[in-house]
């Protein structure tokens, strides 16, 4: 043990002095190479990232590439071992491995998720920030993923990305379209001026039996029923779809 730790300690320490591009290629070709002395020695691909990074956890952007680079078809493992090594890396994990390209951003957010629930909302936080173009999916994985607390991870993420209301709106609902009305609530509480896309989105993204209750919803925030019901044509919905039954 104490020649594994010397070993790791020499790995992860190069170019801590000298921080320049030679000395960090230098670095991720050491931790390379004892990742791989590591598997040679039957210990499992993520058994060997945790021990790695919970003794030096600052190096998660530099072990975790190496690591998919390595094995990128062991990234659950290697995304799961990392988190197990301390849950407070999960961001920074999530990032690291949405920056190389290697994987799909929001099956990396269900990896994580699933290693951690606590930590869905800042995963997604994180995620969505690291690549913006695919929120919409992070926010549906995340969803679909979660199982503590999905009213904060959606509300807080709505919070977090005003400029993609819409797409954090699609994901959420998709995900959870019995849910739509509560959802729709909260979108106008948190954004009332952003009521005819909320309604819209709604409309457009869950089932036509719906579409009623979501314009009942806004008119109940404040919205004037005909421009609800414009908006939830503009969704997609059919005339008959929005009668007033009370009528």
């Amino acid at each position: 043990m104490r020649g594994f730790t010397l070993l790791v300690g020499v790995l992860l320490t190069v170019g801590s002095v000298h921080a320049t591009n030679f000395q960090s290629e230098q670095q991720t070709k050491h931790i390379s190479n004892f990742i791989k002395q590591q598997t040679k020695a039957n210990i499992s691909i993520s058994r060997s990232i945790s021990t790695i990074l919970s003794r030096y956890p600052e190096k998660v952007d530099v072990v975790i590439p190496a690591a998919l680079e390595l094995y990128p078809d062991a990234y659950e493992q290697i995304i799961k071992g990392a988190i197990h090594a301390e849950s407070a890396l999960a961001c920074d994990v999530v990032v690291a491995a949405i920056n190389t390209n290697i994987i799909n951003s929001s099956e990396i957010v269900r990896i994580a998720i699933e290693a951690d629930p606590a930590y869905a909302t800042e995963i997604v936080n994180s995620a969505g920030h690291a690549d913006k173009a695919a929120l919409q999916n992070i926010v549906r994985v995340a969803v679909r993923t979660s199982e503590i607390d999905n009213n904060k991870l959606i509300n807080e993420t709505m919070t977090s990305f005003p400029q993609q209301l819409v797409d954090v709106l699609s994901g959420a609902i998709s995900a959870l379209p019995e849910q739509v009305v509560d959802i729709v609530n909260s979108a106008l509480s948190l954004f009332p001026g952003e009521a005819e896309s909320v309604v819209q989105t709604a409309v457009s993204e869950s089932p036509a039996i719906n579409n009623r209750a979501i314009v009942d919803a806004a008119v109940k925030r404040g919205m004037k029923e005909s421009n609800a019901i414009e908006a939830a044509l503009a969704g997609g919905a059919a005339p008959e779809q929005l009668a007033n039954n009370d009528l």
